[in-house]
């Protein structure tokens, strides 16, 4: 049995993302997916060859090969046709999961690290339940790990262990920017990635690397956020501290709220540009959101 004094709503703690793998079932993310790997498995992609569901029939082209010719049809219409089948292919899901240190607020139910956790954990679990192969990367401010995605539980839990620092990153390099470029350099076509951050930290590279992947896999990019960031209370002081090391004061005086609000608003108006610009979903999640809701919700408008 796996016990822990860690606080889980600061924390990402290993029990919780092991616990999700049922409510996972209920994400109909990765039902009747269609999609184009060179990896033999379980998922029907369009690729042309002999697999395991037949799907139509063409006038013969040439090329085609002669052990596809539809004999009975050939001869009922006096020209040669081909079967054409559906072959089932295996699909790759990378995780990206920010652990930076941007991601280590929260005032609503837990921090934005550990919601980052809890929707990896989700998506990586109803990936895992549909035969996928699940990977990714974990990073924050100085380290980063890819985990290479796996068939079995292997790419999940290895993630899990980074995530909830029961096994360190290792690569001397953090930020997203890295993570992005390492995942470029990585990533097989027809692949899903799911980048999972505040996006407080983007750069033009950031940008130039997403779309580098996007032309390789379908991109879903869930925004994280505290309410607290969206908009400041009532008028008033307050003190923000990082277990009393750090602490910074803000005057929610009616200028500094607007100006709070535009800097959030700004942030997220520009992922969410990029994403559609590019075609890929955007899906902003708060710190109290209900993340089954949220995810189904944000997944569904997609249309894989």
């Amino acid at each position: 049995m796996i016990t822990n004094n860690k606080n889980s709503a600061i924390v990402p703690v290993i029990n919780e993302l092991l616990a999700l793998r049922l409510p996972a079932k209920n994400i109909a993310f990765f039902d009747a997916n269609r999609v184009n790997s060179n990896i033999s498995g379980n998922k029907l992609s369009l690729a042309r060859g002999r697999g395991m569901d037949f799907d139509e029939v063409r006038q013969y082209q040439a090329g085609d090969d002669i052990r596809m010719i539809h004999w009975s049809l050939t001869a009922r219409l006096g020209k040669p046709y081909t079967k054409i089948y559906k072959e089932e292919r295996q699909r790759m899901v990378y995780l990206v999961v920010d652990q930076s240190s941007t991601m280590h607020f929260g005032t609503k139910v837990c921090f934005k690290n550990v919601l980052a956790a809890k929707i990896a954990a989700l998506l990586g679990w109803a990936a895992i339940g549909h035969q996928e192969q699940v990977g990714g990367i974990v990073f924050n401010d100085q380290y980063t790990e890819y985990v290479k995605p796996h068939s079995s539980r292997n790419g999940i839990l290895r993630l899990f262990k980074f995530l909830t620092q029961e096994q360190q990153l290792r690569h001397h390099q953090g930020g997203m920017e890295f993570s992005l470029q390492l995942l470029a350099n990585n990533i097989q076509s027809g692949s899903v990635v799911i980048i999972i951050s505040d996006f407080f930290k983007t750069t033009p590279e950031t940008y130039k690397y997403l779309q580098l992947i996007n032309r390789k896999a379908e991109v879903i990019n869930f925004m994280t956020y505290d309410p607290l960031e969206q908009a400041l209370p009532e008028f008033g002081s307050y003190t923000f501290t990082d277990n009393g090391q750090h602490k910074l004061e803000i005057s929610a005086t009616k200028t500094n709220k607007l100006r709070y609000q535009d800097s959030f608003t700004l942030r997220q108006q520009q992922i969410e540009r990029f994403s559609r610009s590019n075609n890929m979903q955007f899906v902003p999640i708060a710190t109290n959101d209900n993340l089954m809701q949220i995810i189904n919700r944000g997944i569904s408008k997609y249309g894989y």
